[in-house]
Formats: C-alpha cells, structure tokens, sequence
C-alpha cells in the first residue's frame, strides 16, 4: 500500500471509523442483489423485482439529502440511529409479508420505509479534515481511499449475498444484510468525532440547500448517468445468472466489478492528477463508463465476461474520489453532508432508473438488451454533463 494510504490508517481513530463504515455500508451490496432475487423468487418475474428495488433505490436516494440535511444541522448520531431502527424493521415486514404473498405494491411500500438507511458515507467524508488536521495533504489520498473502502464493500457484499443465498436464500440475504447495517451504524455513531461533529452555520437558507450551487447540480448530472448503467447491470446480471442456472454467479460479477474499481481506486490515490485539473479528470472519467460497460453485453462467453466485469468497474471509484473531491470544493458553506448526500442520491436514483428499466427490458427481450439500453442512454447523460462543465472549476 502507498504510504499516504498507511499514514492515514494510522491517524488517530480512523481505524475504528474505516472498520464500523465497512460494517454498515455491506448492505449496499448485498441488500439490492438479495432483494432482486428474492421477489422474483416469490412473484416468479423480473418486473415485480424490478420495481420493488427501484422503489427501494429512490427512497434512498430521497431519504439521505434529507438526512444529509438534517445531519448538518443537527449533528450525526440521533440521525443516524434513527434511520438504521426504521429500515431494519421494514426490511424484516418486506421479508414475512413477501413470503406470505404479498402483493407487490405492498413490498414496494416496505422498500420505500427501507430506504431510511443511515448515509454513513456521507458522514464519514467530513470528518477527513479534522481528522488529518495534523497532515492536511492526506486528505486527497483519503477521499481515494474511502472510495476504495466502498469498493471492498461491494466486494464482501454481493459475495457474501451469494453465498447465503447459495445456502440458504434470498430472503436471509436480506435479513442479514440489514442488521449488518444496524450493527455498524450503532458501532459509527458511538464514535467520538461522529458524536462530536457538527457542520458549519448556513451562510444560506435556500430551499435547495447545496443545489443552490450550479456545480452541484452538474455534478448531480454525472452521478445519475453512473448510477443507470450500474443499476441496469445489478438485474441484468442477476438474470444473466439465472440463465446459466446460478443465482449466485451475478453476486460473483458484481464482486469482481467491485475489485477493478478497488484496483481503479488506488491507482488515481497516487497517480490521478496525470488526468490533469480535477474537473477534467472527472469528465474523463464519467465518459468512459458507457463504452467499458456496453463491453459486457458484447461478451460472447462467461470467460469473457469475466475479465470485462473487471474491467468495467475500473473507472468507478477514481469516478467517486473526484467526484466527492469536486463536492467538497463546490458546496456552499453548511451545506458539506448534504453535498455528499447529493451525490449518493443522485447515483442511487440512477440505479432505481436502471433497476426498473432493466426488469422490462428484460421481461421483454434479454439481459443483453437491458445493458445495451442503459448505455445509450448514458451517453446522453454524460454529453449534458460536459455541456456544464465550466461549473465544475473549483473558486
């Protein structure tokens, strides 16, 4: 590991924070995969599926702004706590209701409730700062590795979900990965600088908050058109592995995406400044989603989609680290958790456009489509996104 990575895991209580955002950011992914599975298994169709995970994806994303928000006023733990309690409950009636037969708009009203889920990453990323007080020109490197930290989530999450549901089933996936959120957030919350942080005064009142903000916005632009490839791959690959008769093998896929991103991720920690200035970097990025995730539609074989999962997924934690650098840069003043927040929302928004588009694609035509699909659409997404980019140059 780069020594600007290990000078940071030394810096005072990081090692507990790192540790207990691990623990209470498995769930992301773990929870959407288990869940797509697990209504198909009980509906017995990829649309009921579809839209039951992309209600859960945009209550989150809507649910953490306004959590972001209210972190910034009033500080991380009561907020925190809060939202893990109403989403592990939820999530446990989804399941005994979902088994019982449910109707699907009843489970796409539980999936709303659970995407009450506690934004830890976003209040994890304003700690940086104080916490390498010492040697501020860590936190670059930080923000790098907090993204690679998320990667190793996306990792041990869809792997374990595999394995759980290769055991046992979907619907214990999903318990289990709820109060594996629980835990860590309880864990995140009694930590001194979670309990003691608390954001700067507004410098505006703005109904928008950090939106007010036109980098912010554009910023917003790029996070959806991340999060409708992704989203679209999350069902696509799970229908891919049903097809081949493992629901298992998609929790596989998405694991080794997440080792390319990781990959992706301490690459840009030490060399992403040969993208040039931050905002161009960025861009660059953001445009090279789509091509490296059309590659996997084009994969005649699953020994092709192997290696073309990874790298697919190298671009989407240098994308997260610039981008949540860009945030830090561009958000008004009391606004920083929220600004974070913004980001996650807009990413899990386009993941619950890409689960639902993904769920009819599918029923209709095939995996392949779905992904093909979702890419076109990305690229016009990412043009509007260059069209702004003059408001991403930081003051």
């Amino acid at each position: 590991m780069d020594n600007r990575y290990a000078r940071v895991l030394r810096a005072p209580e990081v090692r507990g924070l790192v540790a207990s955002s691990i623990l209470a950011r498995v769930p992301i992914g773990m929870v959407s995969l288990s869940l797509v599975l697990f209504v198909e298994h009980v509906k017995g169709s990829y649309g009921p599926a579809g839209a039951v995970t992309a209600a859960f994806a945009l209550s989150a994303a809507l649910l953490a702004a306004a959590q972001g928000r209210l972190i910034d006023r009033r500080g991380q733990t009561v907020v925190l706590l809060s939202g893990a309690s109403v989403s592990l409950v939820a999530f446990v009636v989804l399941v005994v209701l979902g088994l019982r037969g449910a109707p699907t708009g009843v489970l796409v009203a539980c999936a709303v409730v659970g995407g009450a889920m506690p934004p830890v990453s976003a209040c994890l990323r304003p700690l940086w700062p104080s916490l390498l007080a010492e040697d501020p020109g860590l936190v670059t490197a930080a923000y790098a590795l907090d993204s690679i930290l998320l990667e190793v989530v996306f990792v041990i999450g869809p792997l374990l979900a595999g394995i759980i549901i290769a055991l046992f089933s979907p619907q214990l996936a999903v318990i289990v990965g709820v109060s594996l959120m629980m835990a860590g957030t309880v864990w995140f919350a009694s930590l001194g600088p979670s309990r003691t942080w608390r954001g700067e005064p507004a410098t505006s009142s703005h109904l928008l908050g950090a939106l007010v903000a036109p980098g912010m916005r554009t910023l917003v632009i790029g996070s959806i058109a991340i999060g409708v490839c992704f989203g679209t791959l999350e069902v696509a690959l799970a229908a891919y592995g049903n097809s081949r008769g493992s629901g298992s093998l998609a929790g596989v896929l998405i694991a080794l995406q997440a080792i390319g991103s990781a990959a992706g991720g301490l690459w840009y920690g030490v060399g992403g400044h040969r993208l040039g200035p931050l905002h161009v970097g960025y861009l660059a990025l953001l445009a090279a989603v789509p091509p490296l995730v059309a590659l996997l539609a084009a994969a005649p074989t699953l020994g092709a989609i192997v290696p073309l999962a990874i790298v697919s997924g190298c671009v989407l934690a240098p994308l997260s680290a610039a981008g949540n650098l860009l945030a830090s840069a561009l958000a008004p003043a009391g606004t920083l958790t929220e600004a974070f927040t913004w980001i996650i929302t807009a990413t899990v928004a386009g993941v619950a456009l890409g689960n639902a588009m993904a769920g009819i694609v599918i029923d209709v035509s095939s995996w392949r489509v779905a992904v093909l699909a979702a890419c076109g659409l990305t690229v016009l997404v990412v043009a509007a996104t260059v069209a702004r980019r003059g408001t991403l140059r930081p003051a």
